[in-house]
C-alpha cells in the first residue's frame, strides 16, 4: 500500500476518533466520508445517483471505494458510469441496508447489496476481502451505519 494512502487512512482514523466523543456533532455516512477527504469520486457518484439523502439518514453499511480506486478504473468503465442507470446500479452495489460489521463476518459470509449483487467475505494472508476488493479499513462506525474503505470499485 503506498505511503500516501496509508497516511490518509491514519488521518481518517484520527479525524473519526476526534468526532466520536459524546456531545460531538452527529456524523452520518456522507458527512464523515467528506471529512475524510479520500472519497470525492464516490460522494459525487452518490449525489449524481440521487442517493445522498438516503445515506444521510437511514441505517446503511457502505463499501466506499477510495479516490485511488476510482483512478484505477479503465477509461471505458469510467465512461460507462456516465450513464445514469449504470451509475445508480454501481452506487447501490456499494450499499447494504442496516448495520453489518465485517470484522465479525466469518469466511464465506455472503452479503446482499442494494444493487442485488451478493458479495462474499474472504480472509487471506491477514487481509479482509469482499469478493475481489480488499477492505482497507473495515467498520468505521458513524451515527447511521458503517463505512468500509475499498481498494476497488464494484461494477455491475
Amino acid at each position: 500500500m503506498p505511503i500516501r494512502y496509508t497516511l490518509r487512512l491514519i488521518a481518517m482514523a484520527l479525524a473519526l476518533g476526534l468526532m466520536s466523543p459524546a456531545g460531538a456533532l452527529a456524523r452520518n455516512i456522507i458527512d464523515t466520508a467528506q471529512t475524510a477527504g479520500m472519497f470525492s469520486s464516490w460522494i459525487n457518484a452518490v449525489r449524481e445517483a440521487g442517493l445522498e439523502q438516503t445515506l444521510k439518514g437511514q441505517p446503511y453499511t457502505v463499501f466506499a471505494p477510495s479516490d485511488e480506486a476510482f483512478a484505477k478504473l479503465p477509461s471505458a468503465q469510467r465512461e460507462a458510469l456516465r450513464n445514469k442507470d449504470t451509475l445508480v446500479q454501481m452506487v447501490k452495489l456499494h450499499m447494504v441496508a442496516g448495520k453489518v460489521r465485517l470484522k465479525d463476518a466469518k469466511e464465506g459470509t455472503q452479503i446482499k447489496t442494494e444493487g442485488g449483487k451478493t458479495l462474499t467475505v474472504h480472509r487471506k494472508d491477514r487481509r479482509l476481502l469482499l469478493s475481489d476488493a480488499e477492505v482497507l479499513e473495515p467498520d468505521v462506525e458513524v451515527d447511521n451505519g458503517y463505512i468500509n474503505v475499498l481498494d476497488a470499485v464494484l461494477l455491475p
